[in-house]
């Protein structure tokens, strides 16, 4: 069985590989879709954001985000200052 290293380092097979990155629009997990439902209005959001509005906790929608960012259908498109701690949080949104 051919041995992949994902873009996490993580060691995968290379079907899993494969069958990953050939998920279609129709072929987003459950969470994913939540996610990407957020972003029916063109909106920008930080994921705390999606947070809130989907109900996910921050860890879920974080690691969707992320997929979702490899996958190239969520792009980052900014940043803001968050009030409470002054970090600067990334603003997702769809690529144009």
């Amino acid at each position: 069985m051919e041995q992949v290293f994902s873009t996490t380092g993580r060691r995968v097979s290379g079907t899993q590989f494969d069958s990953y990155h050939s998920l279609t629009v129709k072929q987003l997990s459950a969470k994913q879709q939540m996610v990407m439902d957020c972003f029916d209005t063109g909106a920008k959001l930080t994921r705390e954001e999606i947070s809130r509005r989907t109900n996910l906790k921050l860890s879920s929608v974080c690691g969707r985000a992320r997929e979702l960012l490899d996958a190239k259908r969520l792009a980052v498109v900014g940043s803001v200052r968050d009030i409470a701690t002054g970090k600067r949080q990334e603003l997702l949104g769809v690529p144009a």
